[in-house]
């Protein structure tokens, strides 16, 4: 208070002291006799008088100054002089006593009759008001009883002055109202959850009684107050959700739960302790949440599952995971959200699979879109909860792996094809994604290529597409190309992506080597019959190619030999393959209807060259002259006579089927709006024969990729028990693909065939590695 501020540790009191001393010491000289301890005491009782009468009136301080001084100032003396107190343990000893007696009597004499008979808040209203006299009356007796407290107190074991007066209030007071008082308090708390305004200023005073009466210990207020407040919350919410559970919608339920949730963390913050709040919210979440938990999950039309139907509850959805989340109760709501998401995928597999020819743009879409939507829900909601990221990895992982089959098994594609495909039709159309978007659907085809458990397969399937966009497609965006394998690479490692960059770099060195090979025909003085721009692959990093002994044209013949002589000259050891399928050509046609540019392959090139020499071909002849498979000839004179935009040849038979005797002509009449006409490039679509020719190449290359994981593991443990080795090397490939562990076990016996690997001669299952 300022008043003692004003005095206590001040200069001013110092001087006082100091002429107390001066006094005290001029009175021993002199002789005089000692001060009369009763005397004294009657002072002190007049004081502790005039701060009880205090308490009730309008005053600011009980004492003024001069007043306060004396009274320190005897208490002082009492103390530090020689006093006859016609007892053995000395004034200091007497005064401690009288200090209580009279705490004590005035307890007895004023608080008690006061409290007597009162209950409700009659009893709370005049406890409070009692206690917060008590606090005051202890507080300024201990400024008064200051010299008291410091010195005999502390150096005789007693308990310090505030100890005694809240003593004393403990054992003449607090046991005969504890239990009406912890009534009223509790019955203010139940007016408060029913919406009443309550004093918690009073209810903060009156719960700091019960916290003070245990005297450095929690055991008064939590065995007199917590305990029966606890059971009363525990019954309160009791009935109270039972009633909600029974009328109210999940929505509305949890709206109520999270609301009193809030209410009661801030009532414990109020004005109970703070070591009440964890248990009372505890309570309260064992009540309202953990109890109908399931009965919430599975509440019809408008528990969790209809929430994910109505596809715009984010608010309920968080609400629901965060009530969950307090009981440490995710897992049935993880378990149920995976489910769905599984139903979900599903549904979209069956849908597709039901369909003659798989749309791989739209199925793979429709698998995005899923994607996006429970990602974010995960992501947002459900703050990238490791119990939600692993239901929707799991959810995503069974579906993503089933193979879309089209009814009478005609058509099998696995969703790492589809996949790959989808990515094909992507990468032709970068400008119709646009380049903000782009970004963003390419991470997205990652996440979702995440997924599957033989990415290996596809790899297999990307590698061919690539190498046909590269090879083939006329409007390439190579900054796509390389984004899209770097988020690759960031996912799977530089391993995985290796051969895809050597793709890469593969066009631009080809483009360099087309600009030495046009100066080396320049210094050469060579002019070829037409534009020719070849593409040098490195046979490492692109798919296994068919080649063929075709019969080339004259003109095209000069070309492929010029550019071998260029090449043989600036390399060594090097031997070049020409790769035909995969090559285009611009032809010019002669019409009577004008000239036209036909874009074509290769083997669609020289088909029509033919027609320069002959007015009429059959098939038969046409496979003779160049020497091609009869399959091939007659897929690329489909495409030249069946089309309606680009029908360049004439056919007298079956354009759907053609047979070996089946006579064509140049369509002399042949007309089209456009100056340019495409010839549809039959090579570029995968077809289910290449399909299952890159499955068994993927096959094929999954023993090499074993064979080095076995080799190296054993070079690094050198001995190894057939299981643990069987174990480790799962563990190791299942990033790319999952290994069959019988196909493991025939690549650890080709391995100890080879020498690489040998048995223990004491113990079979023992693997050791030789050096």
């Amino acid at each position: 208070m300022p008043f003692f501020q004003s005095i206590i540790g001040k200069n001013d009191a110092k001087k006082d002291l100091d002429k107390m001393n001066d006094k005290n010491s001029s009175s021993n000289n002199n002789k005089q006799d000692a001060p009369d301890f009763e005397s004294k005491w009657k002072f002190l009782q007049q004081g502790f008088n005039k701060l009880i009468d205090f308490l009730g009136s309008n005053m600011k301080s009980p004492f003024n100054y001069d007043e306060y001084a004396e009274l320190y100032t005897t208490v002082f003396n009492l103390c530090t002089q020689k006093v006859d107190t016609n007892r053995k343990g000395g004034a200091t000893e007497l005064l401690y006593e009288r200090y209580r007696q009279c705490i004590a009597d005035y307890l007895k004499d004023l608080v008690v009759p006061a409290l007597k008979e009162k209950q409700g808040d009659p009893l709370l209203m005049e406890a409070v008001k009692r206690w917060r006299d008590h606090q005051l009356v202890v507080r300024y007796m201990v400024k008064l009883y200051n010299y008291l407290d410091r010195y005999y107190t502390k150096h005789n074991n007693r308990d310090d002055l505030r100890s005694v007066g809240l003593k004393c209030y403990q054992e003449l007071v607090y046991g005969s109202i504890k239990k009406d008082m912890a009534h009223a308090l509790l019955d203010k708390v139940q007016k408060e959850r029913d919406g009443d305004l309550i004093d918690k200023s009073m209810m903060k005073d009156g719960i700091t009684l019960f916290i003070e009466m245990g005297l450095g210990s929690l055991s008064a207020y939590e065995e007199d107050f917590e305990r029966n407040l606890l059971l009363e919350t525990q019954q309160y919410y009791n009935i109270a959700s039972s009633k909600w559970i029974a009328e109210d919608s999940c929505p509305d339920y949890m709206k109520k739960a999270e609301e009193k949730l809030e209410q009661e963390e801030k009532r414990a913050v109020a004005y109970l302790h703070q070591n009440t709040k964890a248990k009372l919210v505890a309570k309260v979440q064992d009540e309202i949440v953990r109890k109908h938990q399931l009965t919430l999950l599975n509440m019809d039309g408008s528990g969790l599952v209809a929430l994910l139907k109505m596809g715009d509850k984010h608010e309920d959805l968080q609400r629901m995971y965060n009530l969950f989340d307090r009981i440490d109760g995710l897992s049935p709501m993880a378990e149920k959200i995976r489910d769905f998401i599984t139903e979900e995928g599903v549904k979209i597999h069956a849908n597709h699979s039901s369909q003659e020819n798989v749309d791989a743009k739209a199925y793979i879409e429709e698998l995005l879109k899923l994607h996006g939507i429970y990602s974010k829900l995960v992501a947002n909601e459900f703050k990238q909860n490791p119990l939600f990221l692993d239901a929707l990895r799991d959810a995503f992982t069974h579906f993503v792996n089933l193979e879309v089959v089209s009814p009478g098994e005609k058509n099998k594609s696995s969703t790492a094809e589809l996949i790959s495909t989808y990515c094909d039709a992507i990468m032709k159309e970068v400008d119709k994604v646009g380049e903000d978007n782009l970004d963003e659907l390419l991470e997205n085809i990652v996440k979702l290529f995440g997924y599957l458990k033989d990415k290996d397969m596809f790899l297999a399937f990307y590698r061919e597409h690539l190498s046909k966009r590269l090879l083939v497609t006329s409007r390439l965006n190579l900054d796509a190309e390389r984004s899209f394998i770097a988020k690759l690479k960031m996912r799977m490692g530089m391993s995985f992506t290796q051969k895809l960059e050597g793709m890469i770099k593969d066009k631009s060195i080809s483009e360099n080597l087309r600009n030495d090979f046009k100066q080396y025909m320049t210094n050469k003085t060579i002019t070829l019959p037409f534009d020719f721009n070849p593409e040098v692959l490195t046979l490492g990093c692109w798919p296994q190619m068919k080649t063929d002994k075709m019969t080339i044209p004259q003109e095209l013949s000069l070309c492929l030999d010029t550019f071998k002589k260029f090449y043989d000259s600036i390399t060594q050891q090097r031997k070049l393959d020409w790769i035909h399928s995969l090559g285009t050509a611009i032809v010019t046609g002669r019409f009577e209807k004008g000239t036209k540019e036909i874009s074509t392959n290769t083997y669609q090139s020289c088909i029509l060259l033919l027609f320069n020499t002959s007015n009429e071909l059959t098939c038969q002849e046409i496979q003779t002259s160049l020497n091609l498979s009869a399959t091939e000839v007659k897929r690329n004179l489909l495409s030249l006579c069946a089309t309606k935009a680009a029908n360049i040849l004439n056919t007298s038979g079956n354009k759907k089927a053609i047979a070996p005797t089946d006579k064509f002509t140049v369509n002399a009449d042949f007309e089209s709006p456009s100056r340019r006409i495409k010839i549809p490039n039959v090579v570029v679509h995968v077809t289910q024969q290449q399909k299952q020719e890159i499955n068994q190449k993927a096959q094929e290359e999954r023993k090499y990729v074993i064979d080095a994981a076995l080799v190296r593991i054993m070079k690094a443990r050198k001995t190894l028990k057939y299981q643990e080795l069987m174990t480790e090397t799962i563990k190791q490939l299942s990033t790319h693909f999952h290994p069959d562990p019988k196909l493991i076990k025939r690549r650890v016996e080709d391995l100890i065939a080879r020498e690489y690997l040998e048995r223990d001669q004491k113990d079979s299952s023992t693997i050791l590695y030789v050096a």
